[in-house]
């Protein structure tokens, strides 16, 4: 048709059989929304985080003490997994991950309380998540002044009080906390390393994705003929430009963080070396993989995108593992966000090192080691094919 007589409706019903046409294309305009939207509500289909880890240190030992001890235990929003003997043995197991929330009962509480003084229970807190921290300074709140309540209402009973003075002279057992790492809920603290790490990912994997199908479209992949013996040899040296990139990305945009938006840094450089190398690894591992199933750029860049938008999510960095749905957590476990993220937090907010990352060193390493294993049996099983099939055309033609 000529441009004289092209017509609008001419062109948007060309444009509907093209998308009708191309299966990819539908899919992602039809399927991945809703795909994404049922995932997102089923992620936060738990609506709270629950049973969180916490350990008490009661000194009291009294009681009343041991009934918020159990007051603690029976909330759906706490679990208590140890009794220690000191704040520092309650500081040292947040610090490791160990547990997200510390319950201090202060010496003579129960006494001090039938004396009419106010004492009062500190609970520590893991801010390095701000999804905990909102939630266990609101729920401990809760248990404690409801058990103050009914303490102070007693005693006041037993002194002849009637309901109307009790409301009257009623005084709530004082709550108090402390978060640690993020003491003033500072939301830039927890949310922007995160983004950061996101990003990152985001251009690394779509980099490295489009790196094979770059040749395919320019006709250039068989110049690897001779390497197919070899396939570690292409995917060295279409990789190693992408690792370099990729590494110098993350300690250039985390360091933007630290000294232009004052973002703290409390660990050490060389985890954090270790785990942007492991990151890396684990990207350009995946990536790589998805470029060898995929024929073209748009198909590359499809598949590392729906790799990659859902990823923060379920990265355990904005809603905890402890509350997702078990399938969703465990698709969060294998995406390399996930460790690295944590990894992050481990350093830069809480001051950590090899003792409490070496897990998600371990994690990233074995991904990309997999990653790369299955991109070199791929890339053997298309030579086998290619050379069976060029077999058949040859006998054929002798035929």
């Amino acid at each position: 048709m000529n441009e004289a007589g092209l017509k609008i409706g001419d062109v948007i019903k060309e444009e509907w059989m093209n998308i009708f046409k191309d299966k990819r294309l539908l899919a992602m305009l039809v399927l991945v929304p809703l795909l994404y939207s049922a995932m997102f509500a089923y992620l936060y289909s738990n609506h709270n985080v629950k049973e969180m880890n916490t350990v008490l240190f009661d000194q009291d030992n009294s009681q009343l003490s041991r009934q918020i001890v159990q007051s603690f235990d029976q909330s759906e929003s706490f679990k208590v997994t140890n009794l220690v003997y000191s704040e520092s043995e309650i500081e040292q197991a947040i610090a490791l991950g160990e547990a997200k929330v510390g319950i201090i009962i202060p010496s003579d509480f129960s006494a001090r309380l039938k004396r009419g003084e106010s004492p009062s229970v500190l609970t520590m807190i893991d801010g390095s998540n701000m999804m905990i921290s909102n939630l266990a300074t609101r729920s401990a709140n809760e248990i404690i002044s409801t058990i103050g309540m009914g303490a102070s209402v007693e005693q006041l009973q037993q002194q002849g009080l009637r309901s109307e003075e009790i409301t009257k002279v009623f005084s709530p057992i004082p709550f108090s906390y402390r978060v640690l790492y993020n003491p003033t809920f500072d939301y830039s603290v927890f949310l922007v390393y995160g983004l950061i790490g996101t990003a990152l990912q985001q251009v690394l994997l779509l980099g490295i994705a489009l790196t094979v199908t770059r040749d395919k479209e320019l006709g250039i992949w068989g110049r690897f003929s001779k390497w197919r013996e070899q396939p570690w040899k292409i995917a060295y040296a279409k990789c190693a430009p992408y690792f370099l990139i990729g590494v110098l990305n993350t300690f250039v945009a985390y360091l933007v963080g630290i000294y232009a938006v004052q973002l703290p840094f409390r660990g050490q450089v060389l985890p954090f070396l270790l785990l942007t190398f492991s990151f890396a690894f684990a990207l350009i591992g995946l990536g790589y993989l998805v470029s060898l199933f995929s024929e073209n750029q748009l198909a590359s860049t499809q598949l590392a995108m729906l790799i990659a938008v859902p990823s923060f999510l379920l990265s355990g960095f904005t809603w905890p593992f402890d509350a997702m749905p078990t399938l969703l957590s465990t698709i969060g476990h294998a995406l390399p966000l996930t460790y690295f993220l944590d990894g992050v937090r481990e350093i830069f907010l809480k001051g950590n090192g090899f003792v409490t990352i070496w897990k998600d060193l371990v994690a990233l390493l074995l991904m990309g080691l997999v990653t790369f294993f299955l991109a070199m049996i791929v890339t053997t099983l298309k030579r086998y094919w290619e050379k069976k099939e060029s077999g058949k055309v040859s006998s054929s033609n002798a035929v």
